[in-house]
C-alpha cells in the first residue's frame, strides 16, 4: 500500500512531467530502489514483448518515499538541464531541508574531483555493516579531512564509502557532504549501493549500455579512527541552511536558491547554484554543476510482466491478515491432549460420508501394480506428457487412491484414543482436503463423479448425471482433458482448521492440497500414467458439481489422469493458455 510521504514524493515527481517505477534489489541488499522513467512508462502494464523501459535515473535508499523523494530531485535537475540553466536541485519537507540538499550534493560533486583524499576511518559502521547482509562485500568509510582549495568550504564534513567485492573488478565508491556525519554516512552508503545495482544490471545484462563513469577513486589515506556512535551530532531542526551558508560565506561562496514546486505542494523542490560571492569573480568556482540524468539506462526487462496493485490488492490482503505475528500468540493455545475423547475422535474424522449412495466400489486390490523408481518419475514426469485413448484399469485408480490419501497408520492422541494418519502432510493432522474423482475410462467403474473415502478405502458415487464433455467444457484446456480417462478435483475444506488457525487456515488449506496434488502426480507418474495438474476451471461449476457452497467448502485444484501414449504431444491452441501447469 502506497503511504502518505510516499504518494506526497510521487506527485513531485508526476508533476514535473516524470514517472517512478519501483525496482528490484538483491534480497541481501537492506534498501529500496526507484526508477525515473518518461511519464509514458510510469504505469505498470503487462508488455508480453518485454521490451525495455527508458530510464533517466535511479535512487536507492533506506525506504521507497525517501528513494523517491530523491528523484524528485533528479527531475528537477533534468528539467533544468534540458532548459539550459546550471542548476543543483534538493528535494525535502520543507524549504530548509531542499536547499541543503541541494547544496550538498553540488559540494559532493566539487570535492570528488578533487584527491587524493585522507580522513579518519570510522568504525562500527552500522549502515555499512548491515548494507549487504550475508555476502563477502567489505565496505570501508571514512569522515574526510577539510579541504584546503577552492572545491569545498571549511566545516561541511565529507563522508567516503568504498565497496570492495571479490567479482566486482574495481571498488565502488560514493562522497556526500553533511553537516550531520551520521546521516552523511547512511547517505554514502546508499550511494554506493546505486552504483552496485547498476554493476549487477550490467553483469547480468549482456546488451546492457555502459553506464556513466562512476567515482571510483581508493580509499582515501587513514589518519586515524573515531567510532561511528562518536560522530557529531548534526544540526538543530530548521538551522541547517543557515550553517550552509555561513560556511560558505567564510569562503566567498554564496548560495541562490529559489523553489520550483507550487505552494502546498506538501515536498518542495528547490533549485540552486552556488556562486563565487563577488559577482565578477574569476575563481572557477562556478563551473557546470551535475549533468542531466542519464537516458542510456534501461530497467531489468522483469518490469514489463507486472501488473498493478489493484490487479492483487485482495491477495496482499489476504497474506497481511494470515501472517503469525509473534510466535503462537496469534492462534489458539490447542493441546489436542486436553480436548475431550469425543472432539478428538471429531478430529480423526476428517472426511465425508456417502455411504447411502447408489454404488461404491472397494479400492482394494490383490495383485497392486508395480512402481517406477523415485528418480526415475521425478526425471520424466511432464504435465504435457502425450495420453492415448486406452483407460485406466481399477488396480491402477486404486492404488493410486489408497498410496497418496488412505489411512497409512495410527498416532496416539493424548493416552487413549489413536487418530488415523495418511501419508500426505498436513496442517495439525487436520486433513482439510477431500479427493472427488469423475471417471471417464476405467475399466470395472462406472462414469460418474465419486468422492474417496479414505478410512473405508472405497469410491462412493456422488452423482452421475453430467457427460464428460460437459465437465470437460467448463476448464481452460478442453481438448487437452476431453482425452483424460479420470480427472481429480481437490476440494478444500476450510472449516476442518480456521477452527485453530483462524485467518492462516485458509493459507494452510491451499498448502494442504499443494502436498496432496504433488503426492497424485509422483504416484501416477510411477504408475506409468500421465498427471496433468490444472487451476483453469469455472470454479462456481465445479463447487456446484461436487455440491459445496464455494465459501466454507470450495474447489480450488483438478489433476487430470490418463494412459502414456507414445507418440509426441500435440497440444491443442489451447497450450498456449496462460496457467502453472503449462511451465511444468
Amino acid at each position: 500500500m502506497t503511504d502518505l510521504r510516499t504518494a506526497t514524493a510521487e506527485a513531485a515527481v508526476t508533476g514535473q512531467g516524470f514517472g517512478v517505477r519501483p525496482l528490484p534489489l538483491p534480497l541481501y541488499v537492506r534498501a529500496h530502489a526507484a526508477a525515473l522513467v518518461p511519464a509514458g512508462h510510469a504505469r505498470e502494464r503487462l508488455d508480453l514483448s518485454a521490451a525495455d523501459i527508458p530510464v533517466l535515473d535511479v535512487a536507492v535508499a533506506a525506504g521507497h518515499a525517501e528513494a523517491v523523494r530523491e528523484l524528485a530531485a533528479s527531475a528537477a535537475r533534468l528539467k533544468l538541464a534540458r532548459a539550459g540553466e546550471n542548476a543543483a536541485a534538493g528535494a525535502g519537507a520543507d524549504q530548509d531541508e531542499a536547499v541543503a540538499r541541494a547544496i550538498y550534493d553540488e559540494l559532493a560533486r566539487r570535492r570528488s574531483r578533487t584527491g587524493p583524499h585522507t580522513g579518519v576511518r570510522i568504525t562500527g559502521c552500522e549502515p555499512a555493516e548491515t548494507a549487504l547482509r550475508g555476502t563477502a562485500a567489505r565496505f570501508t568509510c571514512h569522515l574526510l579531512d577539510e579541504p584546503e582549495d577552492e572545491h569545498g568550504p571549511r566545516g561541511i564534513p565529507a563522508v567516503h564509502a568504498v565497496l570492495h567485492l571479490d567479482r566486482l573488478d574495481r571498488p565502488l565508491s560514493a562522497l556526500v557532504c553533511d553537516l550531520d556525519p551520521r546521516r552523511g554516512v547512511r547517505r554514502a552508503v546508499h550511494a554506493v549501493l546505486r552504483a552496485f545495482l547498476m554493476e549487477t544490471w550490467r553483469a547480468d545484462r549482456t546488451d546492457a549500455p555502459p553506464e556513466p563513469e562512476a567515482d571510483t577513486a581508493e580509499p582515501p589515506g587513514t589518519t586515524g579512527e573515531i567510532a561511528y556512535p562518536d560522530l557529531a551530532a548534526g544540526p538543530a531542526p530548521g538551522a541547517e541552511t543557515g550553517l550552509l551558508r555561513a560556511a560558505l560565506r567564510r569562503n566567498g561562496l554564496r548560495a541562490r536558491a529559489r523553489t520550483l514546486s507550487p505552494p502546498g505542494a506538501g515536498l518542495t523542490v528547490t533549485a540552486c547554484r552556488i556562486t563565487a560571492a563577488a559577482p565578477d569573480a574569476a575563481d572557477g568556482r562556478d563551473e557546470p554543476v551535475a549533468p542531466a540524468p542519464s537516458s542510456k539506462l534501461r530497467a531489468p526487462r522483469q518490469l514489463s510482466l507486472t501488473y498493478t496493485p489493484d490487479d492483487v490488492r485482495l491477495s496482499r490482503l489476504f497474506h497481511e491478515h494470515s501472517k503469525m505475528r509473534t510466535a503462537f500468540g496469534t492462534l489458539p493455545a490447542v493441546d489436542i491432549s486436553d480436548m475431550a475423547p469425543a472432539a478428538r475422535r471429531l478430529i480423526g474424522g476428517a472426511y465425508r460420508d456417502f455411504r447411502d449412495t447408489a454404488r461404491a466400489y472397494a479400492l482394494t486390490t490383490d495383485r497392486p501394480p508395480a512402481l517406477a523408481p523415485l528418480e526415475d518419475c521425478v526425471r520424466k514426469r511432464r504435465s504435457w506428457a502425450p495420453m492415448d485413448d486406452a483407460p485406466l484399469t481399477r488396480e491402477q485408480l486404486a492404488h493410486l487412491l489408497g498410496l497418496v490419501y488412505g489411512t497409512t497408520g495410527s498416532g496416539l492422541a493424548g493416552d487413549d484414543i489413536r487418530l488415523p494418519l495418511r501419508a500426505t502432510p498436513s496442517a495439525g493432522g487436520l486433513y482439510s482436503c477431500d479427493l472427488f474423482v469423475l471417471v471417464n475410462r476405467v475399466t470395472g467403474i462406472e462414469p460418474g463423479l465419486y468422492y474417496l473415502h479414505p478410512a473405508r478405502r472405497e469410491l462412493q458415487l456422488v452423482r452421475a448425471d453430467r457427460s464428460w464433455a460437459d465437465v470437460t467444457a467448463q476448464t481452460g484446456y478442453r481438448d487437452r482433458a476431453r482425452g483424460a480417462a479420470a480427472m481429480v478435483v481437490y476440494t478444500g475444506a476450510f472449516r476442518r482448521n480456521q477452527w485453530k488457525y483462524r485467518e492462516r487456515g485458509y493459507r494452510t488449506v491451499l498448502l494442504d492440497c499443494g502436498h496432496l496434488a504433488q503426492s497424485v502426480v509422483l504416484t501416477a507418474t510411477a504408475l506409468g500414467l500421465v498427471a496433468h495438474p490444472m487451476i483453469a476451471f469455472v470454479d462456481d461449476y465445479f463447487n456446484d458439481l461436487v455440491g459445496v457452497d464455494g465459501v466454507d467448502d470450495a474447489v480450488l485444484y483438478l489433476t487430470l489422469l490418463g494412459t502414456r501414449a507414445t507418440a509426441p504431444a500435440r497440444p491443442g491452441p489451447d497450450h498456449r493458455a496462460t496457467g502453472p501447469e503449462e511451465a511444468a
